[in-house]
């Protein structure tokens, strides 16, 4: 009887139970050439896998907020608010508001969200942080010398040993 053996690497248990994950790398350099050599250094053949990098100055707002959304989301639900990352340029109550939630939470801490600068979301999904009335300003405090590129992968799934390298130069964010 034959046996086939079968290894996969998966990315993380999200992938073991969605098996999908976009990936989005973020890094600072005095130009975008010299990002993009850098990255090519690592990567040669990045674009198969990954859009053009981005400048500050070429991201959308909702791009800009899905990244404030990865950046802030807190690393657990405890009440001290220095659990819950805070960009530079900003304060906590800059960022968040309390959470309103319609049942217990664990402990009863009070758990934040980022706070919702879209007057118009009817829906908590349309809720932004970053809109385009307050845009610009967003951007000159985080990256005011605009030294901040971004690499987001084209497709779910990018190569992990290459995400592994880019690791190295760039911050990485796994999408979901």
């Amino acid at each position: 009887m034959k046996k086939i053996l079968f290894t996969i690497k998966p990315h993380s248990i999200v992938d073991v139970i969605t098996n999908s994950s976009s990936e989005l790398f973020v890094g600072k350099s005095q130009s975008k050439h010299e990002i993009i050599e850098l990255i090519k250094e690592v990567y040669p053949d990045y674009l198969s896998e990954y859009d053009e990098v981005k400048s500050m100055n070429e991201m959308t707002h909702e791009e800009l907020d899905d990244y404030f959304s990865y950046v802030c989301s807190p690393r657990s639900y405890p009440a001290e608010k220095h659990m819950y990352p805070i960009m530079p340029g900003f304060t906590f109550d800059e960022l968040y508001q309390e959470k309103i939630v319609d049942r217990p939470t664990w402990h009863n801490l009070v758990q934040y969200e980022l706070i919702n600068n879209n007057p118009l979301a009817e829906k908590p999904w349309h809720n932004r942080f970053v809109c385009e009335h307050n845009f610009e300003e967003i951007k000159n405090k985080i990256d005011p010398k605009r030294e901040m590129y971004f690499l987001y992968s084209i497709d779910e799934n990018p190569d992990y040993d290459m995400q592994e390298k880019l690791a190295t130069i760039m911050k990485r964010y796994h999408l979901g």
